[in-house]
């Protein structure tokens, strides 16, 4: 779990950390909501590099090693667990499809034909 630190800010005055994960492993549904989670503590910019997503962490100050890598381990568990919140969802359409049907059949809203 290797960050790249950017010695000087880029052109835009921005400091940016990287780190890379699997884009095999997840999906950009997954890794967009993670990072949504986030963006109280940072901004993000992502690319695509084959069967990796290159993660850039954007800060307006230089941030320490030890503060990037706990922010890092932290939208790493929050990945997970939005990739998990995915899955579960995916699994359980039809059956929430099933429940919300039967819940609107009862109502009367529709008339007979």
């Amino acid at each position: 779990m290797a960050i790249s630190v950017e010695a000087a800010p880029s052109g835009d005055g921005v400091y940016a950390y990287e780190f890379r994960i699997s884009s095999e492993a997840f999906n950009w549904v997954s890794i967009k909501k993670a990072a949504y989670r986030f963006s109280g503590h940072c901004s993000f910019d992502f690319q695509s590099d084959g069967k990796e997503i290159i993660c850039k962490l954007l800060f307006p100050q230089p941030q320490t090693e030890k503060t990037v890598a706990s922010i890092e381990l932290a939208f790493r568990n929050e990945l997970l667990d939005q990739d998990l919140r995915v899955c579960i969802a995916d699994e359980t359409t039809p059956l929430r499809n099933a429940v919300l049907a039967f819940a609107f059949s009862k109502t009367g809203i529709q008339s007979p034909e």
